[in-house]
């Protein structure tokens, strides 16, 4: 082989190489996902909420919307996202709903809240899960989230949906 077509193979697989190394040096840094904040509290006492959400709602004439999840589930963000993002949503929640968010633990062999998770029978549903209380704290609706789901969020007209037949609108 000519040494000097050689010697520019090796240049060009010189460069190719330090090319390869600084893409991969880079890639993790930008695959990272933004931090999201907490919407979850793991040390939060959901059934004084609940009870505190109950004399809240009969005093309002508003429903208890129960969101089940954590702070490490994706979904759990996109749907509380939604909910603040979407102006009928926001609207409905904020004038007919008490709104809590109970956290099922994220540590495996140490759940949170698995008696509600059982009690509001959203248990093997996945999460988010809900769970809609009427003004007196009885169950009027357990859904699981999936089937409320369009591309790689919620869809705000089943969302909407959900939420306005359970105020019977």
């Amino acid at each position: 082989m000519n040494p000097k077509v050689s010697k520019n193979m090796n240049l060009h697989w010189l460069v190719l190489t330090a090319a390869l190394l600084l893409l991969a040096a880079l890639a993790p840094a930008q695959a990272k996902p933004a931090a999201r904040p907490d919407i979850y509290d793991p040390g939060a006492d959901v059934k004084a909420q609940i009870t505190a959400a109950v004399k809240r709602a009969g005093a309002e004439e508003r429903n208890i919307l129960l969101m089940f999840g954590g702070n490490w589930c994706p979904w759990c963000h996109r749907l509380h996202e939604l909910f603040a993002a979407d102006a009928a949503i926001k609207k409905v929640l904020a004038e007919r709903y008490v709104v809590l968010l109970v956290d099922v633990g994220e540590k495996p062999g140490q759940p949170l809240n698995q008696d509600l998770v059982e009690l509001y029978r959203v248990k093997g549903f996945g999460y988010p899960a809900l769970a809609v209380l009427d003004k007196a704290g009885k169950l009027l609706c357990a859904q699981s989230t999936g089937v409320l789901e369009k591309d790689k969020g919620h869809d705000p007209a089943k969302v909407l949906a959900l939420l306005t037949m359970q105020i019977g609108e």
